[in-house]
C-alpha cells in the first residue's frame, strides 16, 4: 500500500536552497542566451527610428540612409562570397 499512499517512514528532508552563485550564474546563462535576439530587436526599433527622424528633416537625408544601409548589406554580401568558410 506504500504505493498509493507513500512510504510510512519519516518524510524525506528537502535539499537546502541554492546560494547566491548559483542564482548568478541562471541569470548570466538567460541574459547570455538572450543577448542577440534583444540586441537585434532593440537595433531594428533604433534604426527605425532614426529612419523616421532623418526623413522628418530632410527626404533626401532619409534616402540616403536607406542607401547606406542597403549599400553596406550589398558590401557584406560581396566580402562573403569572396572570402567562403573553410570546410574541414
Amino acid at each position: 500500500m506504500g504505493f498509493y499512499y507513500g512510504s510510512s517512514g519519516p518524510p524525506k528532508e528537502d535539499p537546502p536552497p541554492g546560494s547566491w552563485r548559483e542564482t548568478i550564474a541562471i541569470i548570466f546563462a538567460v541574459f547570455k542566451a538572450l543577448a542577440v535576439p534583444l540586441g537585434i530587436l532593440f537595433g531594428a526599433v533604433i534604426g527605425l527610428v532614426l529612419v523616421i527622424l532623418a526623413f522628418t528633416v530632410s527626404g533626401w537625408l532619409g534616402l540616403g540612409l536607406i542607401a547606406a544601409v542597403v549599400l553596406a548589406l550589398a558590401g557584406y554580401g560581396v566580402w562573403e562570397a569572396k572570402h567562403p568558410p573553410e570546410v574541414g
